[in-house]
């Protein structure tokens, strides 16, 4: 394997209209200075719910500026407001490129690219350090090989926003906080092999997780959630389709991703406690000194949670576990670790695995809820990851069917889950008490008022219970979408 080295400056101005129309739109629009050339490039927003990737258009233009009568590029932009840009932001890189060939089949295009994006008109500047790998031919995971050699000697992390985002987020200020990121849309095709079905969700989880990285270090309790939701989205998907995958392949993934959520679970719960069970219980009663030093505590604890986090995030094992991930679904790993000589696990259409799957998973919550009245909360805590589960799997799966049918049940099972979700949490609320004891005096005002929090929150679960059974029984009615 011996790399070819190319050493280039590049200078791209990034434009927009002063209202920002052309990101509203999802479109960036640049020209490049390399070599004395100039180069117009326009691209289209993220595709939706994987690895970002981009729809592309360049010209070769005259000057350095945009030229909206561009032959590839221009027709991209809105041509009602093409002639109203003005520079935003510029960054200037020095890149340097590899072309790698680890194999007579393969080749493999790196770049590290060192510089700097400068926001225009303002004193904000923000450095690049990046690597950046493209497979032109060959195995992908060729690809993730050579990221985990990089990782042996540099601690390295995988960075999902572009030089355009982070232009301008510097142009905007970069004073908010990050958004979390909510899960995109997973398109299937019903002829789809599950092979390609389980690619595509892995990749729209873990970009999901990447992509509410920003969020979590910056301790917005949202983002942690978000991160929580694609976890448990992913493992899900191979727990649906985990009998057409090596058993051994399977119990390796679910650990690394069992990791990842039990890393984030403390904070999650201490986010339920101080943002949402706190001031509920809080309500109508007088103002104690007690709940604002159970407040304070609350904060402390969250913050030392959200710290662990980081390390976590920070660790030597976070990037190799995402790219572990990465490597197992896009290169199709489990192929790998299976029989040679067979056609393989993942031949049957998508569509073929879905309805079993459905039908088991909604099979397990009717089983999980009889004699509900007799359930003691550990139970009922089966029932709720039961209920979690067959909504994951649905939403997942959803393009594959229909909208008819579909919007009523999965509307019955959020209101389900709502309900027991609540319940759960005042169940963690309680068993919280040990640890939380462990760190206040247990006669303190403090400490008066997490039993009053809990006291009232038993009686509001306990009220509940009436509609928490109405809509169980809504929920086992409901027929279901896929049968339909």
């Amino acid at each position: 394997m011996t790399p070819v080295s190319a050493q280039e400056r590049l200078i791209s101005t990034y434009y927009d209209t002063p209202d920002s129309a052309l990101k509203r739109r999802g479109l960036t629009l640049r020209v490049r200075e390399q070599g004395g050339q100039f180069t117009q490039t326009v691209k289209a927003g993220d595709s939706g719910g994987d690895i970002p990737s981009r729809g592309e258009w360049e010209d070769a233009v005259a000057e350095n500026r945009p030229d909206p009568m561009a032959a590839q590029s221009g027709p991209r932009l809105p041509q009602d407001r093409g002639g109203e840009v003005q520079p935003v932001f510029v960054t200037e890189i020095m890149r340097t490129s590899f072309q790698i060939e680890p194999g007579p089949e393969a080749a493999i295009e790196a770049a590290i690219d060192e510089g700097e994006i400068r926001a225009i008109d303002k004193d904000k500047r923000e450095s690049v350090g990046e690597i950046e790998l493209e497979l032109k031919r060959g195995d992908p995971a060729l690809l993730y090989d050579l990221a985990f050699r990089l990782l042996e000697v540099a601690p390295i992390r995988i960075e999902t926003r572009s030089k355009s985002e982070r232009g301008y987020r510097l142009a905007e200020g970069g004073e908010d906080a990050p958004a979390a990121v909510h899960a995109e849309p997973v398109t299937l095709d019903p002829e789809m092999t599950v092979e390609a079905a389980l690619e595509k969700i892995g990749k729209n989880c873990i970009a999901q997780l990447l992509r509410n990285e920003p969020a979590v270090l910056s301790a917005q309790s949202e983002g942690v959630h978000q991160m929580r939701v694609a976890v448990r989205r992913l493992r899900s998907a191979i727990s649906s389709l985990k009998n057409r995958l090596p058993e051994q392949e399977v119990r390796r993934v679910t650990g690394e991703l069992r990791w990842l959520g039990g890393m984030l679970g403390p904070a999650r719960n201490l986010d339920v406690f101080a943002a949402e069970l706190l001031p509920a219980a809080r309500i109508g009663l007088p103002n104690d000194a007690g709940w604002d030093e159970l407040a304070d505590t609350l904060c402390r604890l969250r913050r030392a949670a959200y710290d662990e986090i980081t390390k976590a995030i920070l660790s030597d094992r976070y990037t190799p576990a995402i790219l572990g991930l990465l490597r197992w679904f896009e290169a199709s790993s489990w192929r790998r670790n299976g029989p040679s000589d067979e056609p393989g696990p993942m031949s049957p259409t998508i569509i073929e695995i879905v309805v079993s799957v459905l039908d088991r998973r909604r099979r397990n919550v009717r089983q999980r809820s009889n004699g509900f009245d007799r359930l003691a909360p550990p139970e009922r805590h089966k029932l709720r990851i039961a209920v979690k589960k067959l909504r994951y799997t649905t939403e997942i799966f959803e393009s594959l069917f229909d909208e008819v049918g579909l919007e009523n049940f999965v509307r019955r099972l959020k209101r389900l889950q709502s309900d027991l979700g609540y319940a759960n949490d005042v169940r963690v609320a309680h068993e919280f008490v040990v640890e939380l004891f462990a760190r206040i005096e247990p006669r303190s005002p403090s400490a008066h008022a997490w039993v009053t929090l809990l006291e009232a929150h038993d009686q509001r679960v306990a009220s509940g219970e009436r509609k928490l059974r109405r809509h169980l029984r809504q929920m086992k009615d409901a027929r279901p979408f896929w049968c339909e």
